[in-house]
C-alpha cells in the first residue's frame, strides 16, 4: 500500500530545504502507552472525534531538489499536527536530517571527484 504524506511545514536552513510532512499512524495507541496511562480509552475517544491527532511524522533534507538525508517519527499524538512544530523532536528531526544529508552529500562529492579524476586522466592518455 501507498503511503500519502500532507506537507504540513517548508523552511530553508544550513543551505537544506526542509520539507516536514505527516501520514496516518497504523500501531494502534494502546501498543505504545504503558500502565500509567490510565484510560487509553479516552485517548482512542479524543483521537476518533477528532480531539486528539495520532501521526507519524517524515521530516526530509533537500538540495537543488535532491533528497539527501530523512529522519522519521511514528507514532506522535497532538491536539493538531501544527503542534508537532513547536516541539523539540521536530529540531532533532530536522538536526538528524541535515546531518544524514551532509554525510550523504560528502560521499557523493567524494565518488564524483573520484569518476571526475579517473574520466580526465583517461583523457590524456
Amino acid at each position: 500500500m501507498t503511503r500519502h504524506y500532507d506537507i504540513i511545514h517548508t523552511q530553508d536552513t544550513q543551505g537544506f530545504h526542509i520539507v516536514c510532512s505527516t501520514t496516518w499512524e497504523d500501531t494502534p495507541p494502546q501498543d505504545m502507552f504503558d500502565a500509567s496511562v490510565e484510560d487509553i480509552g479516552e485517548i482512542r475517544r479524543k483521537i476518533d472525534n477528532g480531539t486528539y491527532e495520532w501521526f507519524a511524522v517524515r521530516v526530509e533534507a533537500y538540495q537543488q531538489g535532491i533528497l539527501l538525508g530523512t529522519d522519521f517519527l511514528g507514532c506522535c499524538l497532538y491536539e493538531n499536527r501544527a503542534d508537532f512544530l513547536a516541539d523539540a523532536y521536530y529540531e532533532d528531526m530536522v538536526y538528524n536530517a541535515i546531518q544524514e544529508a551532509k554525510r550523504n552529500l560528502a560521499a557523493l562529492l567524494a565518488d564524483s571527484q573520484a569518476n571526475l579524476n579517473a574520466i580526465f586522466e583517461g583523457a590524456q592518455a
